[in-house]
């Protein structure tokens, strides 16, 4: 069998390449003998990563832009290490026959996961590859919309229903193919993000990396980018309460920056940490996965739904720990963030590590039912 997969895995953000790699990893367990082949398209969510935030000085920005810069070359070599890319580059909003012919040659597509629903239709108006829009099999795997701030229509509607398998990451993405495109809840299943499909064990930091954290301290994971009105007040305030701030990517405000970090090695720095506090979706699972507690925080507006719901509030509600989720909008929300931190270690570890080990059984037992549709 030949499968086409679509969905983010460039870049310098360690959760995109690990959600590839879980994708693939879980397609591997059902479908082992398959050619597994990812396709090359242009990321239509990175937008101007290059632009300076007038909030940060020019030192910072050069530092943070050089550090992103060695991370990209170690992440082009994990991607040439671990995926296949599709030979032919194709544009997801404005494709054509030859286009549509090749993605035709493919026994399946596999839409998913990330938030690769997150936008439908380009500049010409026609729906997405992304939504994948042609009559070939195809299947949403932990596929998400968030925050599915978008109209819909009734086009859309068709498009997704002829998915042989339904599978969507986040209840927000469940809303919108039951609630809003009229799906049958029977059609729509929660799927868990394919990095539950990874063993732990793949992860560590190399010597150097690791030698950096004592066992008397105490270090909390905390990633904002640089737009974060109150990324310093916010760093200071864990500092004060007995943390050494440590940052995967260059921070200006931490203790300790691992901005070199490859992807696997990033995957390795929470069994090292105690705490994050992050705005990072994957900071969260793996913090999670870590039997650590987590502290999301989200600030920015366009991660929102229009009802205030967001993809770092899903993960912890599917956890019963949506109490140390934050809007954070004012500075003075920073004593509520206080206020959690502290709480945050009568979190019962035991109860965390249930819900990991029911997200892992449900997400393996779960491919097997993929397979059967196909």
């Amino acid at each position: 069998m030949r499968i086409l997969v679509i969905t983010f895995s460039r870049g310098v953000n360690p959760g995109t390449f690990i959600q590839a790699f879980g994708v693939q990893t879980g397609l591997r367990k059902i479908f082992p003998d398959s050619e597994i082949v990812f396709l090359n398209f242009p990321d239509f969510k990175r937008g101007n990563q290059m632009a300076r935030s007038g909030k940060i000085s020019i030192k910072t920005y050069i530092f943070q832009k050089g550090a992103a810069a060695y991370r990209m070359l170690r992440y082009k070599m994990l991607e040439q290490k671990y995926f296949i890319y599709t030979k032919q580059k194709v544009d997801m909003f404005n494709y054509d026959v030859t286009s549509i012919n090749f993605i035709k040659s493919y026994d399946l597509v596999v839409i998913g996961s990330d938030t690769i629903l997150e936008e439908v239709t380009g500049s010409k108006g026609q729906i997405g590859l992304n939504w994948m829009p042609l009559n070939v099999p195809k299947v949403y795997f932990a596929a998400s919309a968030s925050p599915a701030n978008f109209e819909v229509n009734q086009d859309l509607m068709e498009v997704a229903s002829m998915a042989l398998h339904i599978g969507v990451r986040d209840d927000l993405t469940i809303d919108l193919f039951v609630n809003r495109l009229g799906l049958s809840k029977d059609m729509v299943l929660k799927q868990p993000d394919p990095s539950y499909f990874l063993d732990l064990s793949l992860f560590d930091l190399k010597p150097k990396h690791r030698n950096l954290f004592k066992r008397e301290e105490r270090y909390v994971l905390y990633n904002f980018n640089s737009g974060f009105p109150y990324r310093k007040e916010l760093a200071d305030i864990l500092r004060k309460l007995g943390y050494n701030v440590v940052s995967t990517a260059y921070n200006p405000y931490a203790d300790i920056c691992l901005d070199k970090l490859d992807a696997m090695e990033w995957a390795g720095v929470f069994r090292y940490i105690d705490l994050s506090v992050t705005e990072r979706f994957h900071d969260s699972v793996f913090t999670l996965r870590n039997c650590k507690p987590v502290i999301a925080i989200d600030w920015e507006k366009k991660r929102f739904s229009k009802n205030g719901n967001s993809k770092t509030l899903g993960i912890l509600s599917d956890y019963g720990l949506e109490k140390y989720h934050v809007n954070l909008k004012e500075y003075e929300h920073l004593d509520i963030v206080r206020k959690l931190i502290l709480d945050s270690i009568l979190i019962d570890r035991d109860s965390i590590q249930i819900m990991n080990n029911k997200y892992i059984d449900y997400a393996r037992n779960l491919l097997y039912v993929i397979k059967s549709k196909i």
